[in-house]
């Protein structure tokens, strides 16, 4: 039976555009029949990427094509109900990339959601206690969820160098620390990426005089009220010579974390946090907020508390040029287990 994948290719540059670039790409290394139904509006020039360029076209036509399996990578309830209408001869699984479905309060909603995976022939995910709620709260069959990581190690493609902007800010700053966000989400007076835990991080530093930097990748700007306060915030506190917001597209975001002698995720809300794994990989220690689960060799923070996030930051800044900084392996079995599931269902 033919494998598709249906998600976004980078760009738009993200956690899960990422994985998809690198999880299809290593897939077809395995079987040159597995495909991308590409739904971003970037068309690669690869054979085994297709361009949608009507979405509910590719749902009519489900009942009429042949059996095969359908990775979704989305979380859109759109696509939950139309596969349960009208793709119930083919195999449809998902990878699940945040924990938002078990946060949604509509009741229809929630019947959807409870349907779709009731019915779906595999649910990839990576934290295990966020399995055992879904199956809990949806009522679902255990034995079709599988924990698996979604970090992937870069491409040798991947690595195409910084910009002479990002090397200059490096050498200007002795204690440059890295962050990012696909793009800001203000939502119930919550920073979803805690851009803002950032801003007064840097404040704080410099005002103990420290020379901090902070760089923080941004490929898309969201909300852009929101974007537009927090520079007027920067503007006044006279940091502005001690934040670089790289406003565009960067596939190769893992090089700044590499550059930087910390990497900072302070997200209200995850699953994995591929970055996380990324810096690590790169040899880049890591601090983290507690949302999820995490590498055992990142540094833990409480969830939005800022005193605790600037706490750990200082003792980290008081023994790093003294620590031994090591890249951290992590186990690479993903794509192969993959492979396995969909020979499976």
């Amino acid at each position: 039976m033919k494998v598709e994948l249906w998600g976004t290719y980078p760009p738009p540059i993200g956690g899960v555009s990422i994985h998809i670039y690198r999880l299809i790409h290593n897939l077809h290394k395995l079987d040159s029949s597995i495909i991308l139904r590409n739904f971003g509006k970037h068309v690669p020039d690869i054979s085994y990427v297709k361009r949608v360029s009507y979405p509910w076209m590719e749902f009519l036509l489900l009942p009429f094509r042949k059996k095969k399996v359908i990775h979704l990578h989305s979380n859109n309830l759109s696509a939950f109900a139309l596969f349960l209408l009208l793709g119930g001869r083919h195999k449809v699984g998902v990878t699940l990339h945040n924990q938002n479905l078990i946060r949604e309060t509509s009741y229809i909603k929630r019947k959807i959601i409870q349907l779709f995976l009731q019915n779906a022939a595999f649910v990839i995910l990576n934290d295990d206690n966020y399995s055992v709620k879904l199956c809990s709260y949806f009522r679902c069959s255990n034995d079709k969820f599988h924990i698996l990581p979604a970090f992937l190690p870069p491409t040798q493609s991947e690595y195409l160098g910084l910009s002479n902007e990002i090397l200059l800010f490096r050498k200007q700053h002795s204690f440059l620390f890295s962050a990012n966000a696909y793009k800001l989400r203000y939502e119930n007076g919550i920073d979803i990426y805690g851009f803002d835990l950032l801003i007064q991080l840097v404040r704080s530093l410099k005002e103990k005089g420290i020379n901090v930097g902070l760089v923080f990748c941004l490929p898309m700007i969201g909300d852009m009220e929101y974007y537009q306060r927090c520079l007027s915030l920067i503007k006044e506190m006279n940091i502005d010579d001690n934040i670089l917001v790289v406003q565009k597209e960067m596939p190769n975001g893992f090089e700044v974390w590499k550059l930087s002698d910390l990497f900072i995720r302070p997200t209200y809300t995850d699953i994995e946090g591929i970055s996380v794994k990324e810096a690590l990989y790169c040899g880049t220690p890591a601090i983290a907020s507690d949302v999820c689960k995490r590498p055992s060799e990142a540094i833990l923070f409480k969830n939005r508390n800022y005193e605790d996030l600037e706490e750990k930051v200082l003792a980290f800044y008081k023994n790093h040029n003294q620590s031994q900084i090591r890249n951290v392996s992590f186990v690479d079995s993903t794509v192969s287990q993959l492979w396995d599931i969909y020979k499976s269902v």
